[in-house]
Protein backbone atom coordinates (compact mmCIF):
# COMPACT_ATOMS: atom_id res chain seq x y z
CA UNK A 1 0.00 0.00 0.00
CA UNK A 2 2.80 2.41 0.61
CA UNK A 3 3.90 2.01 -2.89
CA UNK A 4 0.52 4.11 -4.29
CA UNK A 5 0.42 6.56 -1.56
CA UNK A 6 3.71 7.60 -2.68
CA UNK A 7 3.58 7.67 -6.15
CA UNK A 8 0.06 9.91 -5.68
CA UNK A 9 2.31 12.41 -3.37
CA UNK A 10 4.67 12.38 -6.19
CA UNK A 11 2.40 13.92 -8.59
CA UNK A 12 0.31 15.98 -6.64
CA UNK A 13 1.74 19.06 -7.80
CA UNK A 14 0.22 22.27 -9.20
CA UNK A 15 1.02 24.52 -11.99
CA UNK A 16 0.21 27.84 -9.39
CA UNK A 17 0.55 28.78 -5.86
CA UNK A 18 -2.80 30.86 -5.77
CA UNK A 19 -4.92 27.75 -6.31
CA UNK A 20 -8.46 27.05 -3.80
CA UNK A 21 -7.73 25.23 -0.89
CA UNK A 22 -9.09 21.58 -0.86
CA UNK A 23 -10.44 20.28 2.05
CA UNK A 24 -12.13 16.82 2.60
CA UNK A 25 -13.77 15.23 5.62
CA UNK A 26 -14.31 11.24 5.46
CA UNK A 27 -13.93 10.59 2.20
CA UNK A 28 -12.06 8.45 -0.45
CA UNK A 29 -9.79 8.43 -2.96
CA UNK A 30 -12.10 9.41 -5.87
CA UNK A 31 -14.37 12.22 -4.07
CA UNK A 32 -10.78 13.74 -2.65
CA UNK A 33 -9.84 13.83 -6.38
CA UNK A 34 -12.83 15.40 -7.74
CA UNK A 35 -12.36 18.03 -5.13
CA UNK A 36 -8.86 18.35 -6.44
CA UNK A 37 -10.40 18.98 -10.19
CA UNK A 38 -12.91 20.95 -9.11
CA UNK A 39 -10.83 23.57 -7.44
CA UNK A 40 -8.82 24.03 -10.59
CA UNK A 41 -5.88 23.16 -9.56
CA UNK A 42 -3.17 21.83 -12.09
CA UNK A 43 -0.24 18.80 -11.86
CA UNK A 44 2.58 19.11 -14.06
CA UNK A 45 3.65 16.22 -15.90
CA UNK A 46 6.59 15.00 -17.17
CA UNK A 47 9.31 12.63 -15.37
CA UNK A 48 9.69 12.89 -11.62
CA UNK A 49 11.97 10.98 -9.23
CA UNK A 50 11.12 9.99 -6.02
CA UNK A 51 12.96 9.05 -2.84
CA UNK A 52 11.49 6.94 -0.13
CA UNK A 53 13.31 5.89 3.12
CA UNK A 54 12.06 4.53 6.27
CA UNK A 55 13.30 6.29 8.93
CA UNK A 56 12.21 4.39 11.74
CA UNK A 57 9.89 0.90 11.95
CA UNK A 58 8.76 -0.43 15.40
CA UNK A 59 6.97 -4.14 15.55
CA UNK A 60 7.12 -5.03 19.21
CA UNK A 61 6.63 -8.56 19.38
CA UNK A 62 8.57 -9.52 16.32
CA UNK A 63 12.03 -11.11 16.58
CA UNK A 64 14.55 -8.48 16.53
CA UNK A 65 15.99 -9.84 13.81
CA UNK A 66 13.42 -9.58 11.35
CA UNK A 67 13.06 -5.83 12.59
CA UNK A 68 16.75 -5.49 11.97
CA UNK A 69 15.88 -6.82 8.66
CA UNK A 70 13.36 -4.49 7.84
CA UNK A 71 14.95 -1.53 8.53
CA UNK A 72 18.38 -2.12 6.89
CA UNK A 73 16.07 -3.31 2.89
CA UNK A 74 13.82 0.01 3.94
CA UNK A 75 16.14 2.46 5.85
CA UNK A 76 18.10 2.95 2.29
CA UNK A 77 16.46 5.79 0.46
CA UNK A 78 15.26 4.06 -2.74
CA UNK A 79 14.70 6.00 -5.82
CA UNK A 80 11.77 5.24 -8.52
CA UNK A 81 11.06 6.96 -11.56
CA UNK A 82 7.68 7.53 -12.81
CA UNK A 83 5.79 9.10 -15.89
CA UNK A 84 2.67 11.76 -15.13
CA UNK A 85 1.21 12.52 -18.68
CA UNK A 86 -0.51 15.70 -19.61
CA UNK A 87 -4.22 13.34 -19.90
CA UNK A 88 -3.96 11.96 -16.34
CA UNK A 89 -2.68 15.40 -15.11
CA UNK A 90 -5.71 16.82 -16.54
CA UNK A 91 -7.82 14.67 -15.28
CA UNK A 92 -7.38 12.84 -11.66
CA UNK A 93 -8.94 9.76 -10.57
CA UNK A 94 -9.03 7.81 -7.04
CA UNK A 95 -6.55 5.99 -8.52
CA UNK A 96 -4.44 8.93 -8.68
CA UNK A 97 -4.61 9.16 -5.39
CA UNK A 98 -3.30 5.93 -4.71
CA UNK A 99 -6.35 4.32 -2.31
CA UNK A 100 -9.13 3.94 -5.49
CA UNK A 101 -9.59 0.42 -3.68
CA UNK A 102 -11.97 1.70 -0.99
CA UNK A 103 -10.22 0.14 1.63
CA UNK A 104 -8.72 3.16 2.60
CA UNK A 105 -11.13 6.70 3.56
CA UNK A 106 -9.27 9.92 4.17
CA UNK A 107 -10.41 11.47 7.59
CA UNK A 108 -9.48 14.61 6.96
CA UNK A 109 -7.47 15.82 3.63
CA UNK A 110 -6.36 19.49 2.78
CA UNK A 111 -4.11 21.26 0.11
CA UNK A 112 -3.61 24.38 0.29
CA UNK A 113 -0.88 27.04 0.12
CA UNK A 114 2.07 24.61 -0.76
CA UNK A 115 0.96 22.00 1.98
CA UNK A 116 -0.57 19.07 2.21
CA UNK A 117 -2.19 17.58 5.36
CA UNK A 118 -4.27 14.45 6.09
CA UNK A 119 -5.08 11.42 7.85
CA UNK A 120 -5.91 8.13 6.52
CA UNK A 121 -7.50 5.54 7.65
CA UNK A 122 -7.38 1.92 6.13
CA UNK A 123 -8.44 -1.72 6.73
CA UNK A 124 -7.93 -4.90 4.94
CA UNK A 125 -7.55 -8.75 5.23
CA UNK A 126 -8.16 -8.33 9.22
CA UNK A 127 -5.50 -5.40 9.76
CA UNK A 128 -5.93 -1.84 10.24
CA UNK A 129 -3.62 1.42 9.41
CA UNK A 130 -3.34 4.91 10.35
CA UNK A 131 -1.32 6.75 7.90
CA UNK A 132 -0.47 10.75 8.72
CA UNK A 133 0.50 12.46 6.10
CA UNK A 134 2.32 16.22 6.46
CA UNK A 135 4.22 17.52 3.59
CA UNK A 136 5.07 20.19 1.24
CA UNK A 137 4.90 21.14 -2.45
CA UNK A 138 6.28 23.27 -5.07
CA UNK A 139 5.37 22.75 -8.97
CA UNK A 140 8.81 21.27 -9.40
CA UNK A 141 9.39 19.01 -5.67
CA UNK A 142 7.56 18.05 -2.43
CA UNK A 143 8.22 16.52 0.86
CA UNK A 144 6.12 14.50 2.17
CA UNK A 145 6.52 12.65 6.16
CA UNK A 146 4.04 10.07 6.85
CA UNK A 147 3.66 8.25 10.22
CA UNK A 148 1.55 4.92 10.26
CA UNK A 149 0.65 2.96 12.85
CA UNK A 150 -1.44 -0.28 12.69
CA UNK A 151 -2.33 -3.61 13.89
CA UNK A 152 -2.79 -7.06 11.95
CA UNK A 153 -4.66 -10.06 12.84
CA UNK A 154 -3.88 -11.39 15.68
CA UNK A 155 -3.52 -7.61 17.53
CA UNK A 156 0.07 -7.25 16.43
CA UNK A 157 1.16 -3.60 16.37
CA UNK A 158 3.52 -1.87 14.13
CA UNK A 159 4.84 1.95 13.47
CA UNK A 160 6.66 3.25 10.84
CA UNK A 161 7.96 6.44 9.64
CA UNK A 162 9.05 6.93 6.32
CA UNK A 163 10.10 10.11 4.26
CA UNK A 164 9.81 11.25 0.92
CA UNK A 165 11.04 13.69 -1.68
CA UNK A 166 10.33 13.97 -5.05
CA UNK A 167 11.43 16.11 -7.87
CA UNK A 168 10.45 16.67 -11.46
CA UNK A 169 13.57 15.69 -13.32
CA UNK A 170 12.05 16.59 -17.18
CA UNK A 171 10.44 15.02 -19.80
CA UNK A 172 9.14 11.20 -20.00
CA UNK A 173 11.09 9.37 -22.31
CA UNK A 174 9.28 7.96 -24.84
CA UNK A 175 9.26 4.36 -23.34
CA UNK A 176 7.86 5.41 -20.03
CA UNK A 177 5.12 7.53 -22.02
CA UNK A 178 4.10 4.18 -23.25
CA UNK A 179 4.40 2.64 -19.83
CA UNK A 180 2.25 4.81 -18.08
CA UNK A 181 0.01 4.84 -21.31
CA UNK A 182 -0.62 1.27 -20.95
CA UNK A 183 -1.01 1.04 -17.42
CA UNK A 184 -4.07 3.66 -17.94
CA UNK A 185 -5.53 2.09 -20.09
CA UNK A 186 -4.99 -1.41 -18.08
CA UNK A 187 -6.78 0.24 -14.83
CA UNK A 188 -9.17 1.69 -17.19
CA UNK A 189 -10.48 -2.09 -17.70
Amino acid sequence: MLGPVLLTLAVLLPGCKKEPAVVAKDADAGEVAAKVAGAGVKFQPGAWSTQVKAIDIDMPGMPPEMVAGMKDAMGHARAERSCLTKEKAARPDGDFFGQADKSCRYKTFTMADGKIDGVLNCGHNGSTQTITLKGSYGSDHFTMDMDMTGSGPGGKQMRMHVATQSNRVGECTPQEKTQADADEKAAAI
